[in-house]
């Protein structure tokens, strides 16, 4: 994003407050979430201490009481962009998380308009991912941004901050009122919040030598070490910080006071109050309240001057041209697939600051905010969810939550994600227009195997083989060598390495591969960065033997990150796995008509400019191709210039094939059990191998979404061929991981197994009950994909009881279905040529095990293939 195109180089402040909300709803649905009366307080207290301390000049500290999201959108960019020294950017306010993001939650910071819906919207909320993206563009290397969150969940911005490149970390610092996942008090309306006033007073004391980020950091720990959250924890401030932003000065000592003078006496201790309430700001020294009452009437005079600078026609000089402030720069909104945000975000820099973005007096006509989301969420939202983002909050569902903005440009890493994201039922025109060539896309990236290169092949051998060829070669080197790629729904590149993987082995059996391997990274940069970060000696031992199989650039981005810990990787170039290429899509809201076209002609000299050579200089630094067959002119090491014909680009079909692959391999495993509890069965009932306890053993493979039931097979006349023993549903997990209530669940559902016995007067009817069990599966149009399963337990006593037209009958419809049966028999023959339990499993490509081998372990194994649980 870009402000007027003259700037001076000056440190500046934005101290947000959000004291007020204009709506009661938050008060109606979420208890704490009405006005704070202390924020305004605070905002005072500091911006008289900032003004007084050194760094900042009164006329460079800007407050902003209370914005609504349009107005902090426009304000942020603006002293961005006019900042190229540090930049302080303040918030307090209220703050909430998404929740369905999981681990550490997504932030959102509550603005004048915020309300919280009964569902997954959040009008007048700003998704802080966005605005940290925000901070991170601009024209300005040299510029160092510290961010202050004062809210509460201030803690899980950390997670955003953890996702920027080595190089944005090392300009932008945050402090973080508190820890994740906790609220604070904001205090009553007679001091600050207490976060705040603890700022105040170490920004507006009088140190002896500059107050930098890390001390600072450090006494506030210390001046909250006794306070407690609202969820009654210690109270622990955070700072996210690298490289030289510890040593960011925000202070320092007034004049005539050298660094070597001792420090004034510390400040009385306070007096104390229960945890987690605020306590009083501190009074300020005789000669600190002499300078306050100063900084404040030069405040009434800056702020008159500051009136008739912005209303005066002309003014030069140090000001913004007459020009430049009649005509703030336009917006670009950019959307991009996680992959991409370096070499977009390096573009966007470069079209901010040409000639290309100037208009006659030098003023620059447009700023870009790159910003990205997670690419299948991002096609979905296109696809089938314009209306809601045209619409905010209509039926209760907010793309903006799971996605961002509404972009004006999208640039997808596979011109297949554009043709998916159009709407094939006719209406999406109506809404929305994506404009697109994929003819000519933007840049391109073969797929890559990131090998450690003590299994690497050599030169001649690393490009023109299949990626099971590959593998094949690597295992021969280290027989536990293994292949991971990110997650396929979260970029485009990881979808294209799926793709070119369900080559080489079933779906299911690959995710499951995946699952053991580790936890599902979001980019290949981010797996490739975890294995090398991993400290201990079976991380570094997994690194050794671990293939990464990304999209070519991903190696370069590897280099930033491996440190003196990870592998040296070359990459090999499998001729059957898809590339990516990226598209530019001109995004067009069709009732957002107010500056239409000025905005067309915004997005079409950025789209000019990216097909400049200076524009495309960005995606080549990047480690990215012209085209497939467009050598790299100087490679990274580890890259090969020109490996030969590279494979084409995914195409959409291959896209929508490949995910819906992956949904249903990953899909929540549906398994009926049939247990023989006739007479016969009383022998095998009991013991470490019986069939209670390999039942249950079977039941602890399964997660808390897989669906599971167990009939009691026993009948006598005319009875049904069984008994619901554990109704089919969901059950709990066994994993240490699950919740307590997920566990408790498993429990109730294994002591149900435990308190079943065998009906010694009953014969089973394993016909009867094994057909019911596959006419009771999911078959047709209520057939969603997720894996099926029966597993019939017996100990074949009344197998027998079938003439042999039955059983052919029997085998022929469990063919007809295919729903795999597992046979377990307790019979060492069971598995013998030409006996039922065999026949049955491989007519349903099941498999049949008997008592010659380990039942309890080879059952869990195949319940494994199909459920989410633990291995």
């Amino acid at each position: 994003m870009a402000g007027s195109g003259r700037r001076e180089r000056a440190d500046r402040a934005l101290l947000i407050g959000v004291s007020h909300y204009a709506s009661d709803r938050p008060l109606e649905v979420a208890e704490g979430l009405g006005d704070i009366a202390a924020v305004e307080r605070g905002l005072a207290e500091l911006r008289a201490a900032l003004s007084t301390g050194g760094v900042f000049a009164e006329d460079r500290i800007e407050l902003l009481h209370s914005p609504g999201v349009e107005q902090f959108e426009h304000r942020l960019g603006h002293v961005r962009d006019a900042t190229d020294g540090l930049l302080l950017v303040y918030f307090a306010g209220h703050g909430i998380v998404d929740t369905r993001t999981g681990g550490h939650g997504r932030l959102f910071l509550g603005l004048r308009d915020a309300t919280v819906e009964n569902g997954p919207s959040f009008p007048g909320w700003i998704r802080w991912d966005d605005t940290l993206r925000r901070l991170c563009s601009g024209a300005s290397a040299r510029r160092h941004t510290v961010v202050v969150l004062d809210c509460c969940y201030a803690g899980n911005a950390a997670g955003a901050w953890e996702e920027l490149d080595e190089r944005d970390q090392e300009r932008i610092s945050l402090l973080l009122a508190v820890q994740k996942n906790q609220r604070i008090d904001a205090g009553d309306a007679a001091t600050p919040t207490p976060y705040t006033a603890e700022l105040v007073r170490h920004l507006a004391g009088e140190p002896a030598g500059p107050l930098t980020l890390g001390v600072l950091q450090k006494s506030l720990a210390a001046g909250l070490k006794e306070a407690r959250t609202a969820g009654g924890r210690a109270w622990s401030p955070q700072v996210c910080r690298k490289g030289a932003g510890e040593h960011v000065v925000l202070a320092r000592p007034p004049a005539g006071v050298r660094p070597d003078v001792p420090p004034p006496p510390a400040t009385p201790p306070r007096p104390t109050r229960p945890p987690g309430r605020p306590q009083p700001s501190p009074k300020p020294p005789a000669r600190r309240r002499v300078r306050l009452i100063g900084a404040s009437l030069a405040a009434v005079v800056a702020l008159t001057a500051g009136v008739w600078w912005l209303a005066s026609g002309d003014s030069r000089g140090d000001g913004p041209s007459a020009s430049c402030a009649r005509h703030p720069p336009l917006e670009l909104r950019v959307l991009v697939d996680p992959d991409l945000g370096p070499a977009v975000r390096e573009a966007a820099n470069g079209f901010v600051a040409s000639a290309a973005n100037e208009d006659g007096d030098g003023c620059r006509r447009s700023g870009v905010t790159v910003y990205s989301a997670g690419s299948a969420e991002t096609v979905e939202a296109f696809r089938t969810q314009y209306g809601e983002w045209a619409h905010v909050g209509r039926s209760g569902f907010n793309p903006v939550g799971t996605v961002g903005p509404q972009p004006d440009v999208w640039i997808p890493a596979s011109s297949a994600s554009a043709r998916r994201a159009r709407d094939e039922s006719g209406n999406q025109p109506s809404v929305l227009s994506l404009d697109f060539d994929d003819a000519e896309p933007l840049a391109y990236a073969p797929a890559v195997l990131l090998v450690p290169d003590r299994l690497a092949e050599a030169e001649n051998g690393r490009m023109g083989r299949t990626l099971a060829e590959l593998m094949t070669a690597m295992r021969a080197k280290d027989e536990k060598a293994q292949v991971r790629r990110a997650d396929p729904r979260y970029t485009d590149a990881a979808l294209a390495a799926a793709r070119g993987q369900y080559r080489v082995d079933a779906p299911r059996t690959v995710e499951l591969g995946q699952r053991r391997q580790g936890r599902s990274m979001p980019t290949g940069k981010d797996l490739a960065c975890s294995l090398a970060r991993g400290s201990s000696a079976e991380d570094r031992t997994v690194d050794r033997r671990t293939a990464v199989l990304a999209a070519e650039p991903t190696l370069a981005q590897y280099r930033d990150c491996a440190g003196t810990t990870g592998v040296t990787r070359v990459a090999e170039y499998p001729a059957d796995v898809p590339g990516v290429d990226p598209v530019f899509v001109h995004v067009r809201w069709n009732d957002a008509r107010l500056d239409e076209a000025e905005r067309d002609r915004a997005v079409q000299r950025f789209r000019d400019w990216l097909a400049t050579k200076d524009g495309r200089k960005a995606f080549r630094d990047a480690a990215f191709r012209g085209s497939p067959r467009e050598p790299l002119p100087s490679p990274p090491p580890g890259l090969l210039s020109d490996p030969g014909p590279l494979p084409r680009a995914l195409t959409a079909d291959e896209a929508v094939d490949t995910m819906e692959k992956h949904r249903q391999a990953n899909a929540a495993g549906r398994v009926r059990f049939l247990l023989d509890s006739s007479g016969s069965m009383s022998r095998w009932w009991d013991g470490p191998n019986g069939a209670r306890e390999i039942l249950k053993q079977a039941m602890g493979r399964f997660g808390a979404e897989d669906m599971f039931g167990v009939w009691s097979v026993a009948s006598a006349g005319s009875e049904p061929p069984y008994r619901d023993l554990l109704a089919f549903g969901t059950h709990g997990s066994w994993s240490r991981a699950a919740a307590r209530n997920e566990q408790d669940k498993a429990a109730e559902a294994a002591k149900k197994v435990d308190d079943a016995e065998p009906d010694l007067s009953k014969e089973a009817d394993i016909g009867g009950a094994l057909k019911a069990a596959l006419e009771g599966m999911p078959q047709g149009t209520e057939d969603d994909g997720h894996p099926q399963l029966v597993v019939l337990l017996t100990d074949d006593e009344d197998n027998d009881r079938m003439n042999a037209a039955r059983q052919d009958e029997l085998v022929a419809a469990v063919a007809a279905r295919k729903v795999p049966v597992v046979m377990v028999s307790f019979d060492s023959g069971g598995c013998l040529k030409d006996r039922f339990d065999l026949r049955v499993a491989d007519a349903s490509g099941g498999r049949c095990l008997d008592a010659r081998g380990d039942l309890a372990r080879d059952l869990g194994a195949e319940i494994a293939q199909v459920a989410q649980g633990r291995d």
